[in-house]
């Protein structure tokens, strides 16, 4: 009866708490707009999300937009997540398995020291099954089956312009997107009754604006600063059962406030860096999400890195790069009302240069949790793989083609 109830509890919170995002998304995340999915290459994530002030010119997909007027030739880039995790309350566990849709990014330099960029980006991500025992009057029983699918995304239009040998800037236009689905389904054993499901969806659509600044004041200290304005998601919404008569749609608004990061790298020696970085948002109306009034405050994450950078010369370590890190994100959601939940992850990765000209693959591992059972009576223990691969190709046809 315990394990009953634990599982019912569990699937209870995925009906009612925050949700859809940052790389790979938690049973907390069902249908709130809850963690959020960090920009960057498999790069930012080994040094523990902490690479906003990092310059890395292999790449399109950056932390920072401004890092983009870097680039010397047309750029395509991905980023692929891969997480698998063990959600624990009470008694009950479940296993889950999730890719995220890959970020795709395309950069062109259009001079030297201003560039463009087009593509797509995870806004926020979310997957998640559940199935528990379910009793009804008369002594009958079935399973109750659900299934939550969430993605919203970003279509960026990205320019930079490094303004001086020590100084770029960015600014980016983004289209959002996206859109929630929520099924639940319950299987009777009795032949009796007839199995039942309700389904609601969700659309969101909206446009936001953000710009950044990179600056190297010093050959081994460099400085990043951002600013997303705030998104107003035009949401519209259907409810759908297997009585029709039931159904119903309506259409709300709900505003993501503006949120801003700053970040540091400095290089202890030419090859050793430490980087950092502080992001915060507001906390948001629970705007159609009533049942969180008083469990919403405000997000923020705190990282740090570390990177032995690859050296020129020696043997195949002494041109390995090596990162590690660490990262506490405070989401925006309170469960119960006035206990956040955190998640805290350790970081790890590597990565090579693409022989033959410009271009890298860099990967990383995180093995974290989010939530605890203290806290939040559920946690969920994660372990991520992440991958990015970068190419270029220089804007000019080839000798052999003229």
């Amino acid at each position: 009866m315990k394990t009953r109830v634990s599982a019912a509890a569990l699937a209870a919170l995925c009906l009612v708490s925050a949700a859809a995002p940052a790389r790979a998304q938690s049973v907390f995340g069902a249908s709130f707009l809850g963690e959020h999915r960090f920009t960057g290459s498999a790069r930012h994530r080994a040094l523990g999300l902490s690479a906003y002030a990092v310059r890395d010119s292999a790449y399109a997909v950056v932390a920072n937009d401004a890092a983009l007027a870097d680039i010397t030739s047309v750029t395509f880039s991905l980023f692929e997540s891969f997480s698998s995790s063990g959600v624990r309350s009470g008694s009950a566990t479940a296993d889950i398995n999730r890719f995220q849709l890959p970020t795709v990014m395309i950069g062109v330099p259009l001079k030297k020291g201003f560039a463009v960029g087009v593509g797509y980006r995870e806004r926020f991500e979310g997957r998640g099954e559940f199935s528990y025992p379910l009793a009804v009057e008369g002594g009958s029983s079935g399973v109750e089956r659900y299934r939550h699918r969430a993605s919203l995304f970003a279509a960026p239009l990205t320019a930079a312009w490094k303004a001086a040998p020590w100084a770029s800037v960015a600014a980016s236009f983004n289209l959002e997107r996206g859109s929630i689905v929520d099924v639940s389904t319950v299987l009777f054993r009795n032949e009796l009754f007839g199995d039942v499901e309700s389904r609601r969806d969700r659309s969101y659509a909206g446009v936001s604006w953000s710009g950044s600044v990179l600056l190297d004041p010093h050959s081994r200290l460099s400085l990043g600063a951002g600013w997303n304005s705030a998104i107003d998601y035009d949401v519209s919404e259907s409810f759908s059962y297997t009585n029709d008569a039931l159904d119903s749609s309506a259409a709300w608004d709900f505003r993501l406030p503006a949120s801003w990061g700053a970040g540091a790298a400095a290089g202890i020696t030419e090859r050793w860096w430490l980087s950092s970085y502080y992001w915060r948002r507001e906390a948001p109306d629970p705007a159609g999400y009533r049942q969180l009034s008083g469990s919403i405050g405000a997000e923020r994450l705190v990282s740090f890195g570390v990177e032995r950078r690859r050296a020129a010369a020696g043997g195949f370590f002494a041109r390995v790069p090596l990162r590690a890190g660490y990262y506490e994100n405070r989401w925006h959601l309170e469960y119960p009302a006035g206990r956040p939940v955190r998640s805290r992850f350790f970081t790890l990765g590597s990565g090579f240069n693409l022989p033959g000209g410009p271009g890298a693959i860099d990967f990383s591992l995180e093995f974290g949790r989010i939530g605890s059972i203290g806290d939040n009576g559920v946690d969920e223990r994660v372990f991520r793989f992440s991958m990015s691969m970068s190419a270029s190709e220089t804007w000019s046809r080839r000798r052999s083609e003229r």
